[in-house]
């Protein structure tokens, strides 16, 4: 019979896979408890896995709850205003307009009696949410040199009640551009609304206002760049396409493809209107180059690199420029094919070749292929629909690649949300970091 606290140490034996005969003669334990024991240990594994669940079912139901959700920001709608309210705003806009007429021609003295008239205007509207057309005239009337140095007196403060005044409506119109702007990705709507907020507008409240500004701008940018990266990726002309498929290949005539990208240069300068922004022949041959590498590095699933070495070589004599830039071109290629070996494969070789490639270079390229690949395998166990066992089997294998690399779940991107507005990480939908047995 086995002892109590010899139990602990002869269980691990039993699962490490110890032959029981040889535990039996050593131990001096009659084999047919030895046999019972491992009988006991697999029952009892049996019954731990059945009232498990499946560790990758938990890391997919993570992540489709975070691929499916709504990640646009919420607006705070403005409480609008009843027909009552609306009619008001006109009687002010209206009445204001009048009294600034009349005040053409008059004295200070004379012209206070009409600002204190459209300072008490004004206090009847103080608490409305006015739109983007009601705030604008409100705002070109109080710019009127009308209202300006009215003071009579050092200890005078009527300059100040009308500067707070127009600040007060200069914000209100603020609130309502930046309330149409978050309701719009048109990009010509979007410049409209921004040059509406002028240098003195902004000068009024430079933190909230300028604030608004700055990310109508950002906007913009990032939208016009959107434009401009899916152009270079799917607007592809077919000369250019064929020597993209040449380097693919591995046949690229570098001579032949120059004349081919100096015509394509030329006929860009010709046909687009001339401004100031106009690119030169030489900087089209540019965005030529660059759209050669973005789209052998961005397609891989339609540009299949078939021998990497000769392509960076035909990368470099075509492209120029660094070294590097081509290996990368390659190498994200070869991770868009899942071709992870041979993309390490570029690594070691030109790792060897400190004088064309830095250390720091090659070591960042493995961790990016790294990264890549353990995306790659969480996302083929969160599409997989396997067995209890084969979850766990799944996790321990990506739970130990992550240990083994030491690697920060943050650092790995599962790609974004279905309304591309969030990228979600290991991080996100990863469970305890601790191997499920």
């Amino acid at each position: 019979m086995i002892k109590n606290n010899e139990l602990s140490e002869i269980k691990e034996l039993i699962e490490k896979g110890f032959d029981l005969e040889l535990m039996s003669f050593e131990l001096d334990i009659p084999l047919e408890d030895l046999i019972q024991l491992k009988k006991d240990i697999e029952t009892s594994k049996k019954i731990k896995l059945a009232n498990s669940k499946n560790p990758m079912e938990q890391v997919r139901e993570r992540y489709n709850k975070l691929f499916f959700a709504n990640y646009k920001k919420e607006v705070e709608i403005p409480k609008k205003l009843t027909m009552q309210q609306i009619e008001l705003v006109n009687s002010v806009t209206t009445t204001i307009d009048k009294e600034i007429k009349e005040m053409k021609g008059l004295s200070k003295k004379e012209k206070r009696k009409n600002v204190n008239s459209i300072l008490m205007l004004l206090k009847q509207i103080k608490d409305f949410n006015l739109s983007i057309e009601q705030a604008e005239k409100l705002y070109n009337l109080m710019q009127s040199s009308e209202l300006e140095h009215l003071n009579l007196s050092i200890e005078d403060k009527m300059d100040y009640y009308v500067k707070i005044n127009r600040d007060r409506i200069a914000k209100k119109f603020a609130k309502a551009i930046d309330y149409a702007h978050l309701q719009t990705s048109d990009f010509e709507e979007l410049k409209a609304l921004e040059r509406k907020i002028t240098s003195k507008m902004e000068k009024s409240n430079p933190i909230f206002i300028g604030g608004i500004r700055t990310n109508i701008y950002n906007k913009m940018s990032k939208i016009q760049q959107q434009i401009i990266s899916e152009r270079i990726r799917n607007d592809v002309p077919t000369s250019i396409s064929a020597i993209i498929n040449d380097i693919v290949i591995g046949k690229l005539d570098v001579q032949n493809a120059n004349e081919i990208i100096n015509s394509e240069a030329k006929k860009r300068v010709e046909s687009k209107p001339k401004t100031r922004f106009s690119l030169t022949e030489e900087q089209e041959r540019r965005q030529i180059l660059i759209q050669i590498r973005t789209v052998l590095s961005d397609r891989a699933e339609q540009y299949r690199i078939e021998n990497p070495e000769v392509a960076i070589m035909q990368i470099q004599k075509l492209c120029g420029g660094e070294l590097e830039q081509s290996i990368r071109v390659v190498v994200k290629n070869l991770i868009g094919q899942k071709e992870f070996e041979r993309a390490k494969q570029i690594c070691n070789k030109y790792a060897l070749d400190e004088e064309k490639v830095t250390p720091v270079f090659i070591t960042r390229l493995k961790k990016e292929i790294r990264n890549k690949e353990i995306s790659d395998t969480v996302l083929r166990g969160i599409a997989a629909n396997g067995s209890l066992e084969e979850g766990i089997a799944f996790y321990n294998l990506i739970e130990n690649g992550l240990k083994a690399g030491n690697v920060k779940p943050e650092t790995i991107s599962l790609g974004k949300s279905q309304d591309g507005l969030r990228t979600i990480t290991l991080a996100d939908v990863w469970l305890e970091r601790e191997r499920i047995k």
